[in-house]
């Protein structure tokens, strides 16, 4: 007597495969677009993030009351960043569930390293910025005194 294999085909691994590399993509156009070039040059933000750090503390040592902030345009690249990472998670638990259904291993597998790979990828570019961000503010205090003489 044979006995036949029946193998299910991978639906959840191949939506969340598919969920994984949209989301990847996505979070890809967006690291990009931060460094479309900028209207001000990199000097003059710089030197108006130092002059901005200058009047604060003549502010504070005044004893003034701070500037209500100013309200900012709405920008929508938090929401799809969002999305982006939904999906990505979206596409961790659909390999998962594809493994757990015993599905076709290969394409359940690749939907849970594609969607973890979206985490990490946003995680380390912050990360990295974040340390870039604390390096540039701790040179900008150090030298205030030769900035503004």
């Amino acid at each position: 007597m044979e006995q036949a294999i029946q193998e299910t085909p991978a639906k959840f691994g191949l939506v969340g495969f598919i969920l994984g590399v949209a989301s990847i993509v996505v979070i890809l156009i967006q690291l990009s677009a931060f460094f479309e070039p900028q209207e001000q040059s990199t000097g003059s933000v710089i030197g108006e993030i130092a002059a901005d750090i200058r009047l604060s503390a003549t502010r504070a040592l005044s004893g003034a009351p701070a500037p209500d902030p100013a309200s900012a345009p709405r920008d929508y690249s938090t929401i799809i960043t969002i999305a982006a990472l939904i999906s990505a998670g979206g596409a961790v638990v659909l390999g998962a569930l594809g493994l757990y259904r015993n599905e076709p291993h290969r394409l359940s597998y690749m939907a849970v390293g594609v969607g973890m790979s979206a985490f990490v990828m946003q995680y380390l570019f912050w990360l990295a910025l974040l340390v870039c961000g604390v390096a540039l503010l701790i040179s900008i205090i150090g030298n205030l005194d030769s900035i503004f003489g």
